[in-house]
Order: C-alpha cells, then sequence, then structure tokens
C-alpha cells in the first residue's frame, strides 16, 4: 500500500475500520508502524510482526555484519524445499550468494531466482550458474538504484551504523521501497538492503560518515 494511502486508511479511519461487525485481520505495512503518529494509539493489543529471516550476527556497532549460517540456510531453504537443487543449480554455493543477497527477505529472493532461471534459459545454460546468479543480482541492484533519492543515501549509511531507522516520513519510505529491512527476535534493528549496499553511492557516503566519526 503506498505510504499516503496507509497513513489516510490506518489512522485517518482507524475508528470506521474498527467499527466492522465481525472477526478481522488487518495486514499493515510494516513502516506505519514507524509512524510518530503512534499506530497502537489507534488499535488495541501488540501487532504480530513478520520480520526478515535474520541472516546476520548482530552487532549494534558494526556496519560490515557478518553472516548467520542458520539463517542463510533457513532462506536458501525456501528454494531447496520446492526444487531439486542438484538438478537446477551448478553448486549449492550459487544458491547461498542468492540468499545472502536477498537480505533474508522472501519476495526478494523470489525475484532473484525468477531472474536467474530466465537468464540461464537465455544463455542454454543447463543449470543456473554462479553467472547468471550475478546477473539477477544487478538488475535488482539498478531498480534499487534508480528507485533511491540521491539524499537518502547519508540516512542509509547511518542506519548501517545505529541499526535503527528513523521514526519519520522519510524512515517510513526507507522502509516502504525496502532499502532498509527490519529483523527482530531478542532485539529489534534495521539494517540496509544488501543491494543497497552494493551501491557506490552508498559506499561513498559510509566513508564520509565514518572519517567524520573517526
Amino acid at each position: 500500500i503506498p505510504l499516503k494511502i496507509s497513513n489516510h486508511l490506518f489512522f485517518d479511519y482507524a475508528a470506521q475500520l474498527q467499527e466492522l461487525d465481525c472477526t478481522i485481520i488487518y495486514t499493515v505495512p510494516i513502516y506505519a508502524l514507524c509512524s510518530p503518529n503512534n499506530l497502537l494509539n489507534q488499535f488495541e493489543g501488540n501487532p504480530h510482526i513478520v520480520p526478515m529471516v535474520n541472516i546476520y550476527e548482530f552487532e549494534r556497532d558494526v556496519c560490515d555484519l557478518k553472516y548467520n549460517q542458520i539463517g542463510v540456510d533457513a532462506i536458501a531453504s525456501v528454494i531447496e524445499k520446492r526444487v531439486d537443487i542438484d538438478a537446477v543449480f551448478e553448486s549449492r554455493s550459487v544458491l547461498l550468494d542468492m540468499a545472502k543477497a536477498s537480505g533474508g527477505h522472501v519476495r526478494q529472493l523470489m525475484q532473484l531466482m525468477r531472474t536467474a532461471c530466465q537468464t540461464a534459459s537465455t544463455k542454454k545454460h543447463p543449470k543456473i550458474m554462479a553467472e547468471d546468479t550475478a546477473y539477477a543480482i544487478n538488475q535488482l541492484q539498478f531498480s534499487f538504484e534508480r528507485a533511491i533519492p540521491e539524499a537518502h543515501y547519508p540516512f542509509l549509511a547511518e542506519i548501517c551504523l545505529t541499526k535503527d531507522v528513523s521514526k519519520d516520513q522519510k524512515g517510513q519510505l526507507m522502509l516502504f521501497n525496502t532499502s532498509v529491512l527490519e529483523y527482530n527476535g531478542d532485539k529489534r534493528w534495521n539494517y540496509p538492503n544488501p543491494l543497497v549496499r552494493r551501491n557506490e553511492l552508498f559506499k561513498k557516503s559510509l566513508e564520509t560518515l565514518l572519517a567524520e566519526k573517526y
């Protein structure tokens, strides 16, 4: 749901949504929960949040997080339960590269898988090869580059260090376009999408931020 419509629906019409005489579950965008209007003032009870599959070893003050193999295997299993990996992929490492590039975001993983399949088919490869996965990752990265305002990169670099998105419209927009992802469990934290962290503008913003801090 676009940001403007989401705010209009879940904040302006919260009372009307709760007057329906039936049992109903509302699926609310994650960015609505980061609104300064506070969605919990409108609806009773705690929301059930579906986070990303956590593929990282969380460290609050470290920007370049290490991968958690259990999490990487978990997101890779989304594909492994649907296809014969040995028949479809050149090697399991090709699948794991795609799993890491997904950031634990299932829809993003499926987008990468679809493009990798199409690319392998176009090139007449008998299986999905590393170059097919690399092409899929690059294409989705380019989509982010077209969509993300240049002014957002300093804030994305800051999120990489703080692991927290701002509770304003800018933060909502970064969650909406999935340039920032949310993870939770023992802790709730945010992290830039791995495809965004590949971007040169992000890398330059991070270098500038680190130079200012250290």
